[in-house]
């Protein structure tokens, strides 16, 4: 059956308009190009890691044994100085420990002199039995007089004393409870001076050195960021949880109002270069092998560029480039 003249115009309709349709809307659009400047600007090159907030030493103080906690002289918040008593275990043990070593001694030291006397003027006739016995009572003397320098040093170190100046951040708050070599008694914290140690990854520690410019802003004070210098790096690496290699980074802060609260946690920002008033560029503007596109009467031309230091979004222009010339920022790709 043939087609009917209404049909057949309604399948030209048809075409025409998938036709027109295409023309128009089905061939891709060319993106249009977008232009930089290059300018003159102050350009920093920085390093940031995350970190702590610490004081300028800090002690974990613990006993050397195990006994019974007799007395905690400071809670968290109090003020301490070096060589202060911070807390004591009970001493009952040690007493009876030290009359033992000292009665062993006196006893070992009697047979010793005896043995002494017996060989009196016979420092040329003495048997090797009297030798063997002499030698050996002055041994068995010398090893009692040491457990009682033990014994004493045991007292020693039934009492713990601050090494440094500071505030206490911890402290065990119960007394009369068995405590171990493991039981952290007290932390002491020297707070004067701010500290923020910065975990800086392998790659990029090669940068910094100490007396860098540094900012730091805390988790706690949102709004405020806090100036420092590099004052340490620490002569040695550690593992993160990540299994990244990091190197801890202390930052003295300038003197400002903080809370000095050891282990607040924030992000630290090092300049390791600076360039001011460089001629610059964005960093998204430069190819792979270190060139940029232009527009001119020969169309889109690459030129190479040497470059300087980078920041985040630029980068320092030391040859290849004049200020106020026109870069382009995404062109075509190459066919």
């Amino acid at each position: 059956m043939k087609p009917t003249k209404k049909k057949v115009i309604i399948l030209i309709i048809l075409a025409v308009a998938v036709f027109l349709g295409f023309y128009f809307f089905g061939k891709p659009k060319a993106t249009p190009l977008q232009f930089a400047t290059v300018q003159r600007q102050d350009i920093k090159a920085t390093v940031s890691a995350s970190g702590t907030l610490s004081g300028k030493d800090s002690a974990n103080l613990r006993f050397r044994s195990s006994g019974r906690l007799a007395y905690i002289n400071v809670k968290s918040g109090d003020r301490v100085t070096k060589g202060q008593v911070i807390a004591g275990l009970d001493t009952q043990d040690l007493n009876i420990a030290l009359q033992q070593a000292q009665n062993t001694y006196r006893d070992k030291q009697a047979i010793a002199e005896k043995a002494e006397d017996e060989v009196k003027d016979h420092s040329k006739d003495e048997s090797f039995t009297q030798k063997v016995t002499r030698t050996t009572a002055q041994a068995a003397r010398d090893s009692a007089f040491d457990s009682v320098k033990a014994a004493q040093r045991a007292f020693q170190d039934a009492v713990i004393t601050s090494p440094i100046n500071g505030v206490i951040t911890q402290a065990i708050e119960v007394p009369n409870q068995v405590v171990s070599s493991a039981d952290l008694i007290a932390q002491v914290v020297d707070d004067s001076e701010t500290y923020f140690d910065a975990e800086i990854d392998e790659s990029d520690i090669a940068g910094v050195s100490v007396g860098q410019e540094a900012e730091v802003g805390l988790n706690t004070y949102p709004d405020k960021i806090f100036t420092g210098k590099v004052a340490e790096i620490k002569p040695s690496a550690k593992t993160t949880s990540s299994n990244a290699t990091v190197i801890i980074v202390r930052i003295l802060m300038d003197k400002a109002d903080i809370k000095n609260i050891p282990g607040l946690n924030g992000q630290g920002t090092i300049t390791v270069a600076k360039a001011p008033n460089a001629l610059s560029i964005p960093i998204e503007s430069i190819q792979n092998d270190n060139t940029v596109a232009i527009s001119g009467p020969k169309g889109i031309t690459k030129l190479p560029i040497t470059l300087g230091i980078k920041s985040d979004i630029d980068a320092e222009v030391k040859s290849g480039l004049s200020e106020g010339q026109q870069i382009i920022l995404n062109p075509p790709a190459e066919k």
